[in-house]
């Protein structure tokens, strides 16, 4: 699924859960040390704000890790950013799926005016530069699915962060292997499925956050 000598790390959602995303950066530092390759790339698959206690911390930390990453457009984030425009339905949906306590971490009041949601120029910046997708070898990294039957590249750019149903129950093969986050699993245990693989495990909700380890067409996680 990945060519020789090529190794992938996906990191699921983190929502502002600093202490455990230094701890799984950490564990695959120490996995990189203890099994060199040629090429290992870090991709986290979006979600990196809101609900939990720090998305500044998150942010600053993602902003500056060193290992090379491609960083994806989580919903969260997407909602963030259409909050900060002025949007006013987004800013409803921002402060009732977390985003109060991603404005408190910036030292922002989510009780005061919109127009004073504004987190350092620095993170809004890199958020807008988020990606919406990754493919490599076998596999195609979103941070929510797909949508079953529409090509890759005519995809939608809601569904790729926002789709659940539709993606979750299809048993299609898409083409390729997509690995995603966006849907907290049951048992806080990833899901390895005949076409997809889900990493979200609900660090925000007490789960670990997991990360996903692809070589070749081997599958193995590591959690914090």
């Amino acid at each position: 699924m990945l060519p020789r000598g090529e190794r992938i790390y996906a990191i699921g959602d983190i929502h502002g859960c600093l202490d455990k995303l230094k701890a799984l950066h950490a564990a695959i530092r120490a996995d990189i040390k203890a099994y060199p390759v040629a090429q290992a790339v870090v991709v986290h698959l979006g979600d990196y704000i809101d609900r939990g206690p720090d998305s500044a911390g998150v942010v600053r930390t993602l902003m500056n890790f060193e290992l090379p990453s491609i960083f994806l457009m989580g919903n969260h984030e997407a909602t963030a950013l259409a909050a900060m425009d002025g949007d006013g339905a987004a800013c409803t949906d921002w402060l009732y799926n977390g985003g109060d306590t991603a404005l408190r971490s910036w030292g922002l009041d989510p009780d005061g005016p919109r127009g004073a949601w504004r987190p350092p120029a620095e993170h809004v910046a890199w958020m807008r530069g988020l990606r919406l997708s990754y493919r490599h070898g076998g596999y195609l990294f979103v941070h929510a699915g797909i949508r079953p039957g529409v090509p890759l590249e005519a995809q939608d750019s809601e569904d790729l962060i926002r789709i659940r149903r539709p993606f979750l129950d299809s048993q299609a093969d898409h083409g390729v292997i997509v690995v995603h986050g966006h849907t907290p699993t049951r048992d806080r245990l990833p899901e390895r499925h005949s076409n997809r693989v889900n990493l979200d495990t609900g660090a925000v909700y007490g789960g670990p956050l997991t990360c996903g380890v692809f070589e070749g067409e081997k599958l193995e996680f590591l959690s914090a």
